[in-house]
């Protein structure tokens, strides 16, 4: 016997009990996402190294999977979304209708170390506006991730959705002394906060020679109240910053959820190409990873030749979403849906069950029939296990005045219906 292969590590098997469970995710992000009018696309699975090197930072380019196809050329898989959708936009900038609102579901690749909530073979939402500087698109995206977690069940005091702005942080670690060639690797430490030990993190930002006031400073930004920031106290670029978080939260209060959402500055989110507001979800107590995380990329479009298109959105994963749902127990009790199972009492009756079948998936029912020629006890216990609805059973006897057996599987109620009046079922 040859040795069983395993499934390489850090991607899954989707069974039918597993892939019911991904369906229904995948359903209530498509149905939330055209409900605010996005409408769907996709890209390659394969793109150019050169398209992730330069835009996303160098922990996305670790992470990458790459290959050397026939010609030579070095090619990723797909670990985001993002610059895909900026390179589709700008090949075609001119033509699109403004705002352009995408969203995809898609598979990506991370060479990651697997651990809870994270996975090197995920699937993410993805849902974007481009076009738009007005803080109404970056309201509408956030207003999009409550709506989803509003949909799967999820309160108030179960999620966050946590807010910032890079623009406001910057100028916030301006004033803390920060040079302006430190700002993105300290952003990036920033970003790593909750997952570090106090010590562990200001031995990292002392790494990188940032002196220890400006360190003690740092540290004091989860204190920070957006009432409570002095705009005397910021630079140009902070002023815009938090203006633009004051007008999101005021469009945050029109779409009635500001109870989900909070302000934090020590969000920085680590991915180089956002300008603007950024922001997570997070379950409250804080247990997973962040359930989805996004902000504004203002320059991203324009760096692939095209003209300059703001935009905003984010991503979704489903592993750390799938886990929480786990956790507070708000998947729904998934079966197979089948409306009919026609059984025969005997081999030679197969081909009328099959007929019936075959009537009944006309007027689009799903209908299965026995494949392993069962005893008809055997048959009921099947349909039973595959959770049919209602049972037919196909009898000599019933057949001889054209009727069949027709059983509720739940109730366990059973009539005699006739063949020819199938259609009024």
């Amino acid at each position: 016997m040859s040795p069983q292969i395993e499934r390489v590590r850090g991607t899954r098997d989707f069974y039918p009990e597993d892939k019911r469970i991904q369906n229904y995710i995948f359903e209530v992000w498509r149905a939330s996402a055209l409900r605010f009018g996005f409408e769907e696309m996709d890209g390659p699975l394969l793109e150019p190294v050169e398209l992730w090197k330069e835009k996303s930072g160098d922990e996305i380019e670790e992470q990458m999977y790459v290959l050397t196809d026939r010609g030579g050329r070095k090619l990723a898989v797909r670990p985001e979304m993002t610059p895909t959708l900026a390179r589709m936009v700008a090949q075609r900038f001119r033509e699109l209708p403004k705002p352009i609102k995408w969203f995809s579901i898609q598979r990506f690749w991370r060479y990651e170390k697997p651990q809870s909530g994270r996975l090197r073979e995920f699937w993410q939402l993805n849902i974007d506006t481009l076009g738009s500087e007005s803080m109404m698109a970056d309201a509408e995206v956030i207003a999009t991730s409550v709506h989803i977690m509003r949909s799967f069940g999820f309160s108030a005091d179960e999620f966050t959705v946590r807010i910032s702005n890079r623009r406001l942080l910057n100028s916030m670690l301006r004033a803390a002394g920060i040079q302006e060639d430190k700002l993105r690797e300290v952003c990036r430490v920033i970003d790593k906060r909750e997952k570090l030990p106090n010590s562990e993190f200001r031995h990292m930002l002392s790494e990188l020679g940032i002196p220890e006031r400006s360190i003690e400073s740092i540290e004091k930004f989860d204190l920070v109240k957006l009432e409570k920031i002095d705009a005397k106290n910021l630079d140009a670029e902070g002023i815009r910053g938090l203006s633009e978080l004051q007008e999101l939260f005021s469009y945050l209060r029109a779409y009635g959820i500001l109870e989900y959402c909070t302000f934090d500055l020590t969000l920085a989110r680590g991915l180089d190409y956002y300008t603007g507001t950024v922001f997570e979800v997070f379950d409250t107590s804080k247990e997973f990873r962040a359930i989805a995380g996004g902000g504004r990329y203002d320059n991203l479009v324009a760096q692939f030749g095209g003209d300059k298109c703001p935009g905003v959105g984010y991503a979704m994963g489903d592993v750390v979403l799938e886990l929480f749902l786990r956790k507070r127990g708000k998947l729904p009790q998934l079966r197979q849906q089948i409306d009919f199972f026609v059984a025969s009492t005997s081999k030679e009756l197969y081909p009328k069950a099959v007929e019936i079948a075959q009537k009944l998936r006309e007027r689009n029912y799903n209908v299965a029939v026995d494949l392993m020629e069962r005893s008809l006890s055997k048959q009921v216990k099947y349909a039973d296990s595959i959770g049919a609805a209602r049972l037919i059973i196909v009898g000599e006897e019933e057949l001889s005045s054209g009727c069949a057996k027709l059983r509720d599987m739940k109730s366990g109620s059973e009539k005699k219906i006739k063949l020819s009046e199938l259609e009024k079922i």
